[in-house]
């Protein structure tokens, strides 16, 4: 995901619609979703695939430019020179597979535009990202008790789990088992919501602004946290009683918004 600026998002983002379109100055045009929780608003959904598909890097800035209702028109530029790449010019009409099935040409509206502009961080250096390796690793199945204790888990499978905001969300009270342990996704929920992705063994929690990459294990149709559960849960105090809410902002990377209610 990406965070908007608070500043602009407070002054120009108030009637943004919840799908959006990032388009380049070739052309070319790639669906985004817009998340508005606590700790911001973020280009969601379609946010990965734009970077890939781009190869947005590590300290370029990206300006965007609204010109419509949901509709930015996305210019780059390096790092190295402050000029944009020849291939965000060259008119070679990609189109994304996306929720929108118009042209991907896009006329700017008469309109003076809204620009926003960021510097990309390089994800995988991300500092506010924690990534466990073996020193800290957690690995510890589910057991019995954790089965037994199912029934906490909130999931409506024939509702699909479906938020006021079109999220699929599930909800889980914590009891001893899961502070001492881990913890289980609903194999329903991953196997309706998830199982696409194409990374199966890796999600990402967002907890107010935070990141935190956790590493999952799948056996005999269970699912649960194998490595960053520890780490994760000690860092925001979790203990038994707290009800955790998981919220699927990206079915695709797999990234849940994460947020608690307290005894």
């Amino acid at each position: 995901m990406q965070r908007l600026p608070p500043q602009w998002v407070a002054e120009h983002a108030e009637n943004l619609p919840f799908d959006c379109r990032l388009v380049m100055p070739n052309g070319s045009s790639w669906p985004v979703r817009l998340l508005n929780i606590a700790s911001g608003c973020y280009l969601c959904v379609g946010w990965a695939d734009f970077r890939r598909g781009n190869n947005i890097c590590h300290g370029e800035i990206l300006t965007f430019t609204l010109v419509d209702g949901g509709i930015f028109h996305v210019k780059r530029y390096k790092s190295g020179t402050g000029c944009p790449p020849r291939s965000d010019l060259a008119r070679q009409y990609l189109v994304n597979p996306s929720f929108f099935p118009s042209s991907i040409l896009v006329h700017v509206s008469n309109h003076v535009p809204n620009i926003c502009i960021l510097e990309l961080d390089e994800e995988d250096l991300d500092d506010e990202i924690y990534n466990p390796d073996i020193d800290s690793s957690d690995d510890h199945a589910p057991s019995d008790v954790e089965t037994e204790s199912a029934e906490d888990s909130e999931y409506d499978d024939e509702r699909g789990a479906l938020d006021d905001d079109a999220y699929p969300t599930w909800t889980l009270k914590l009891t001893t088992s899961n502070i001492r342990r881990t913890i289980e996704i609903p194999a329903d929920f991953w196997n309706v919501h998830a199982s696409a992705a194409p990374q199966q063994n890796m999600v990402h929690f967002l907890v107010d602004g935070k990141t935190w990459r956790v590493f999952l294990k799948h056996s005999k149709g269970r699912i649960w946290v194998k490595h960053g559960w520890r780490r994760f849960k000690e860092a925001n105090a979790l203990f038994p009683g707290v009800r955790c809410h998981f919220k699927l902002v990206d079915a695709q990377d797999i990234q849940f918004y994460v947020w608690f209610n307290r005894p």
